[in-house]
């Protein structure tokens, strides 16, 4: 069993690194980019890169549908979080990957053990892809409203290669996925995220905060 380590003191701005492209600029345009907070694009600014947010989920829910397909996600990645809680202290790890730039969120629950859900975003024709485990993909629209930078998933597909993609018929899918970035001020910001099935309604919902933090050892 893994133990609890003690999140750090957020800090008070975001350690950037260099070298990865996020491309949110260009996916989103320069109007809609200009009106996002600053934290918001230094957050996502092309050249961001390997940093660390600390926080705690308030919220982790899911209904029956969304357990049995966190358990099933349990054998080939985790790509959502497989149990439900309150207060669930957890950290969100930005790195470089190949391809683009993996967003890892570490869960740490109160009994001591820890899940980690990992995705990448994918920037490719002026658009946004978050790639999951198993060759899942997520096509997303991206843009913002209010300075609240929204992800809203098109549907889902398995990258087959060769350009080939197997979609999944919206039923089948776990639904559309909604994912908020609200900055809140002083180097905070919310992460709320929404999963809605077209006939059985919310399959998981999550919403937390979280702020810049030295990497954990």
């Amino acid at each position: 069993m893994t133990q609890v380590t003690t999140l750090p003191t957020p800090l008070t701005r975001e350690r950037v690194g260099h070298g990865v492209r996020h491309g949110l600029r260009d996916v989103l345009g320069p109007d809609a980019w200009s009106r996002l907070p600053e934290a918001v694009r230094e957050r996502f600014v092309e050249t961001a890169a390997n940093a660390t947010y600390a926080g705690t989920f308030e919220i982790v829910q899911a209904s029956a549908l969304g357990r049995a397909i966190a358990w099933l996600g349990t054998f080939f990645g985790t790509p959502v979080a497989p149990r439900a809680g309150t207060h669930v202290a957890a950290r969100v790890l930005v790195q470089p990957d190949a391809h683009g730039v993996a967003w890892n969120r570490e869960y740490l629950w109160p009994d001591g053990t820890r899940d980690v859900v990992r995705s990448t975003k994918v920037v490719t024709g002026g658009s946004l892809i978050e790639k999951l485990p198993a060759r899942l993909c997520m096509p997303l629209d991206t843009y913002e409203d209010g300075g609240v930078l929204h992800f809203v998933s098109r549907g889902y597909y398995f990258d087959l290669g060769l350009g080939l993609r197997l979609w999944l018929p919206p039923l089948l899918s776990p639904g559309v996925t909604h994912v908020e970035h609200i900055d809140l001020g002083h180097g905070w910001f919310r992460f709320t995220m929404t999963v809605t099935h077209p006939l059985l309604g919310a399959v998981f919902f999550q919403t937390g905060r979280f702020c810049a933090a030295e990497e954990l050892p």
